[in-house]
């Protein structure tokens, strides 16, 4: 008992949707006894008050259609089953209409509180259940306890009000003894339904109480302890180790696939050291030159090498190479703030692969390349640290 209440405590965190919709699969779902009482007991007044004349009307003549027959059908034993038989399919279809009411109903009281549910688990056999052991456990458990107490006290309140109704009605249930037969059933029956809608006001109210503390109820026997949101967790989004490596390895194809794009490049722009940004531009296809590698520091080492090794220029630019790296994507065109800076870079390496060593001298690389300054990262990195140090780091930058 003392785990019971341990693990009772330790059950902190609000079920998740995927426990409710576990619980919903095995038929767990929240469902109020007295809400189901006055479902019924109110379908049936609905329907005795709707249906209730025409049933009367059908009653009457089933009851004369068998009074009345021929000799031959009392005298006549093979007859005599045949006329039984009609009478009760003409019964059946008078009560038709009422009881397809009761089976309204009967889904209404099960399909309110927690919903239409169509699960075979609940059909299974469990031998717990069967054990006299665990039977009594249940019936002693506080969820028995309250549960017998709600019943009590719905017992208790309906013989208070039924008390209450026949001690005020009795002068008049005793005056229909005088009355005539037609008028006295219609008195009596309106006497009937006073009773029992006074007995349904009860069960309403009763019921108004019971479904939100079974909701509530239900939530929380569905509780989860920090463990049980953790495995929980883990069984849906995996285990975090396994994303890793699985990121990880993504992040591996992705590089490879990058850098088995670097000897396509017409040039890789550098910081020289930290960056480096490899640029394609395919004049067939038009458009803008694209960004087909990048990276920082080690990986910008791997590609100037693999530049090196295809013989594809590399041009020191570390402004544009900063530019580039921070605002464009891979695979992606350059912006069109950045066309005049590649543009420079592009037709310097134009000129160098059309340059015949001997015959004229080297291209000269571009020194002032146009990166406006809002794209150079550098610009951000040295105005915040201008505003850290103060007038006297604003002086030394100077």
């Amino acid at each position: 008992m003392a785990d019971n209440d341990a693990s009772r405590e330790d059950r902190q965190l609000p079920a998740s949707e995927r426990r409710l919709q576990k619980a919903r699969e095995e038929g767990r779902v929240p469902r109020s006894r007295d809400f189901g009482h006055f479902a019924m007991l109110g379908g049936a007044l609905l329907a005795a008050a709707a249906l209730g004349p025409g049933l009367a009307q059908a009653s009457i003549g089933m009851v004369r259609d068998a009074m009345r027959f021929g000799r031959p059908e009392a005298l006549t034993a093979e007859r005599l089953p045949q006329l039984f038989a009609a009478v009760g399919l003409d019964a059946f279809i008078a009560l038709l209409p009422l009881l397809g009411a009761f089976a309204l109903a009967a889904i209404a009281a099960s399909a309110i509180p927690g919903g239409i549910v169509f699960s075979g688990k609940a059909l299974k056999v469990d031998a717990s259940k069967l054990s006299p052991i665990n039977g009594l456990k249940r019936i002693f458990s506080i969820r028995g306890s309250v549960e017998l107490l709600k019943l009590i006290v719905l017992a208790i309140a309906l013989i208070a009000v039924s008390a209450w109704f026949v001690s005020s009605s009795l002068a008049e249930f005793a005056g229909l003894a005088t009355w005539p037969l037609a008028q006295a059933l219609d008195s009596g029956s309106a006497l009937l339904g006073a009773g029992l809608a006074t007995l349904l006001a009860v069960l309403a109210t009763v019921a108004l109480v019971d479904l939100p503390f079974q909701w509530f109820r239900h939530r929380a026997e569905l509780r989860m302890t920090h463990q049980e949101a953790k495995q929980e967790a883990k069984e849906s989004d995996g285990d975090p180790m396994l994303r890793s490596r699985i990121r990880q390895r993504q992040r591996e194809i992705a590089s490879r696939r990058m850098l088995a794009a670097v000897p396509a490049a017409d040039v890789i722009v550098t910081n020289p050291t930290h960056y480096a940004v490899a640029i394609r531009y395919d004049e067939t296809k038009g458009g803008a030159p694209r960004v087909v590698a990048k990276g920082v520091d080690l990986l910008a080492g791997r590609i100037r090498e693999i530049a090196r090794a295809a013989s594809v220029p590399l041009v020191e630019a570390p402004p544009l190479a900063r530019a580039l790296y921070a605002h464009v994507e891979l695979d992606r065109e350059i912006p069109v703030a950045l066309y005049n800076a590649v543009a420079q870079v592009l037709a310097y390496v134009h000129r160098l692969r059309n340059w015949v060593p001997g015959r004229s001298a080297a291209p000269r690389m571009p020194e002032n390349f146009e990166v406006p300054e809002a794209l150079d990262p550098a610009n951000d990195t040295r105005a915040n640290a201008a505003q850290a140090s103060g007038p006297a780091g604003t002086s030394d930058a100077r």
